[in-house]
């Protein structure tokens, strides 16, 4: 009779132990160094960093990736949109900047500029020149340097 109180008794622990141990939150994600939490993007343009955002958007289409971190059902809005493609190798495609820093313009593969990139664990480093002009003076062309880090 003790044996079956005792095998009842060590049965109900481990139940509750087992219990207790799905319950328990899964450990946070501590990204690499250089790395980023998905879904979220720092950005700088011209030297000023503009901090950290979680509106981000990551849309694959075949080799391409389109990422923006900007209100998709607002394109008047601030923010960033970039497109990579994983071909061969990491290449930018595409940089748009809208309103950031003081500057709106663009980055276009073969139109002048350069951008490169980079992968940290999920994070894509992208870097380069954009030519458009300071939204304070729109009348006169100028080129702006980005530093774009965005998780997926």
């Amino acid at each position: 009779m003790q044996s079956r109180w005792t095998l009842a008794a060590a049965a109900t622990a481990l139940a509750a132990l087992a219990l207790t141990g799905c319950s328990s939150p899964p450990p946070d994600y501590d990204p690499p160094p250089g790395a980023l939490v998905a879904g979220t993007a720092q950005v700088s343009v011209n030297g000023t960093d503009l901090g950290l955002t979680d509106t981000v958007q990551c849309d694959p289409a075949g080799t391409l990736l389109m990422m923006t971190t900007r209100d998709p059902d607002d394109p008047e809005a601030p923010g960033i949109s970039a497109t990579i493609a994983s071909e061969d190798e990491l290449v930018v495609r595409q940089v748009g900047i809208r309103d950031l820093g003081g500057f709106t313009g663009s980055y276009n593969q073969g139109l002048g500029g350069e951008a490169t990139v980079t992968m940290t664990d999920r994070t894509y480093d992208i870097q380069g020149t954009a030519d458009g002009f300071d939204t304070d003076n729109p009348s006169f062309r100028t080129t702006g340097n980005f530093k774009i880090k965005i998780a997926c």
